[in-house]
């Protein structure tokens, strides 16, 4: 190895020392997505889901800073041209980090969140052409953390789906289990 390998991997390791006496939290959550404007359109509002990996970092006083890992999925929309059926199916990958604001100074009950992340979109029709999208995307919303493992949340997620065809909202209802 040289230098110029080792040097970076030395200091992304320096950076990350500090955070190892720092409280973390690693959960999963599950949603229902309800798709809005050129994501709607394209699934004929077929009712999606959302998986995730989060792990939150406890700076204390009710704030937390969380990285999440997202996978979506909605199936649906057709598209009808002579003797051909098509369906499509839109996938994406996620990756981001919100900030939480519980309304206690703990980590426990009502908070809101906001966050950013960039979303890639794979689009995927039985017949025609694929179409693939890289998209920054912006997140809101609230949610109830009833214990130290389970919580609500209710969001939505701004963002472009299709270069050609505009943004898209994606309404959100899910649960949240920390480990």
């Amino acid at each position: 190895m040289n230098l110029k390998t080792v040097f970076p991997i030395l200091c992304l390791a320096a950076a990350a020392l500090p955070l190892a006496a720092v409280e973390t939290e690693a959960g999963v959550q599950a949603s229902l997505l309800f798709p809005q404007q050129a994501l709607r359109s394209a699934t004929d509002a077929s009712i999606g889901f959302q998986l995730g990996f989060q792990e939150g970092v406890n700076l204390g006083g009710g704030n937390e800073v969380r990285g999440r890992i997202d996978y979506t999925r909605v199936d649906g929309g057709s598209f009808h041209a002579s003797s051909l059926n098509s369906t499509t199916t839109v996938q994406g990958i996620g990756l981001g980090a919100d900030y939480l604001r519980y309304l206690e100074d703990r980590r426990r009950g009502f908070y809101a969140f906001g966050g950013l992340g960039l979303d890639w979109w794979y689009d995927h029709y039985r017949f025609g052409p694929n179409d693939r999208t890289t998209t920054p995307t912006l997140r809101l919303g609230i949610g109830h953390r009833f214990d130290s493992n389970f919580g609500v949340e209710f969001g939505a997620d701004w963002g472009q789906f299709r270069s050609t065809v505009g943004s898209f909202t994606n309404l959100k209802a899910g649960v949240t289990y920390r480990f």
